[in-house]
């Protein structure tokens, strides 16, 4: 991992020697490893660290709260949820690892482990939440961008609306005057030309009032 950020992994497990064997080998393969020895103080420490976790290795048979129920309340929080999880357990039966990965692991390793598998296991999980936080990160990027660009589009639109506003009423103040005190003195071409003025600058008074109107709703 030599260039790139440290990953964030918890281990979950009541034995200590087990504890031990995978934090010695994480520790090599370049992460910050945190240790939890039951579910209880699991879920504490993912709640604490939940921005940092890139990984969860977690045991099945613990006392009190087991791999399962902490697999359950991990995956039921929308804040928790996106951690990924590697249940690593001495129950081998395909029931549990159907179950595991039914509810949100991704992956299932079997007890004794094979070193080479572990760490590619680990390596893969990595580099996916890896994927997945750079995503999240674009995404945030462009709706912020989207959002500032939508700022100065009201901006701009409500600075055309405010110098168009005084002239358009002027012109449309001029010509309702001139219709009415020239009311039988204007040649057919200069009515036709005043009710076209006219028509124009209510065409425009519309536009101004849409503008208004969307930059309220922005």
């Amino acid at each position: 991992m030599s260039g790139e950020q440290q990953s964030h992994v918890l281990v979950v497990d009541d034995n200590e020697m087990n504890r031990d064997m995978l934090t010695r080998r994480l520790t090599r393969q370049g992460c910050i490893v945190a240790i939890a020895e039951n579910g209880y103080q699991a879920l504490e420490m993912i709640q604490a660290q939940a921005a940092e976790l890139d990984l969860i290795l977690l045991d099945i048979m613990m006392p009190k709260l087991n791999g399962y129920q902490v697999l359950e309340q991990l995956k039921a929080d929308p804040q928790l949820q996106h951690i990924p999880v590697i249940v690593i357990s001495a129950v081998d039966d395909l029931e549990s690892v159907v179950r595991c990965i039914e509810m949100g692991a991704e992956d299932y390793l079997f007890k004794p482990f094979n070193p080479v598998l572990l760490k590619a296991r680990i390596g893969a999980s990595l580099d996916k939440k890896r994927l997945r936080d750079q995503e999240r990160a674009y995404t945030e990027q462009m709706y912020a961008a989207m959002q500032e660009a939508q700022a100065v589009k009201s901006d701009f639109l409500t600075l055309v609306a405010q110098e168009l506003e005084v002239p358009v009423s002027t012109i449309r103040a001029h010509l309702e005057r001139l219709a009415g005190e020239q009311a039988g003195h204007l040649s057919a071409a200069q009515s036709e030309s005043v009710e076209t003025i006219g028509s124009n600058v209510e065409h425009i008074v519309a536009i101004l009032a849409e503008l208004a109107n969307e930059t309220r709703l922005t």
